[in-house]
């Protein structure tokens, strides 16, 4: 149910609950699945562990997009640690992120990895792709040489049709860094998305929250307090993570 407790679960997990129990008398083999969920393909995704319609209007956990009323929502299954479970998904964020990416979705993978602690992202094909595409339009703006190494690496990926290439974690600081120069022509939803994960990872740099890091278990949960203390809180900083994307 995503809840603490039954006694603190909404009207709606409760249904949810019961929907999904029945599900599970009537095929236990979908309950193993779910105990024990089929390894995921490199660069895909894992089959939502329970979709319904909306049951009104409301946004995305992870990209925020709008949904409609009747729309198909979803929950993903629970991911390993220091990643947590998110809330209701939007149809593209459950079955189309990766195969169909657009560039927040490319966003939010740089920016929950980093959040995790990784040194390291790994895109697919048409990821790299879509951040090649981008950074490329910002290299023809600005002439800037720094970002050829960045484009050089996504291109690499590219031609070797890499499933899970391995974009290190300064060229995608690198990335956010230039694509800022570039907001004003971009969609409303990348700006967006561009400009929360720029300005948590510029608060991750600097410590301007005077948390200290030591007094912390771990760097998951000092960077989970920066986001709760942030002045002005944004999508991501509200949706909390990070999130196995």
């Amino acid at each position: 149910m995503d809840a603490p407790t039954r006694a603190a679960a909404t009207d709606e997990q409760l249904r949810d609950a019961i929907l999904q129990a029945a599900a599970w008398l009537e095929n236990p083999n979908s309950y193993a699945a779910y105990l024990a969920p089929q390894p995921v393909e490199p660069g895909g995704l894992p089959a939502p562990i329970h979709t319904k319609p909306a049951p009104a209007d409301l946004s995305c956990s992870l990209c925020a997009a709008p949904v409609a009323a009747g729309e198909i929502i979803g929950r993903m299954p629970r991911p390993r640690q220091p990643f947590v479970a998110m809330a209701w998904l939007c149809a593209h964020c459950l079955v189309d992120r990766r195969v169909k990416p657009r560039l927040t979705d490319v966003l939010l993978r740089a920016f929950h990895h980093v959040f995790s602690g990784s040194s390291t992202i790994p895109l697919n094909t048409a990821e790299a792709q879509v951040l090649s595409e981008a950074l490329s339009r910002v290299l023809a703006e600005t002439g800037e040489a720094h970002l050829r190494e960045t484009i050089a690496a996504l291109h690499t990926g590219i031609d070797a049709n890499d499933p899970a290439m391995l974009l290190s974690y300064h060229r995608a600081l690198t990335a956010v860094d230039a694509l800022l120069t570039a907001m004003p022509g971009m969609e409303a939803r990348d700006a967006v998305a561009l400009a929360a994960v720029a300005e948590h990872l510029a608060q991750w740099e600097h410590h301007p929250n005077g948390l200290d890091q030591e007094q912390f278990a771990s760097h998951v949960q000092w960077r989970q307090s920066l986001l709760k203390t942030t002045s002005t809180p944004t999508d991501l900083s509200e949706r909390g993570g990070p999130f196995w994307v």
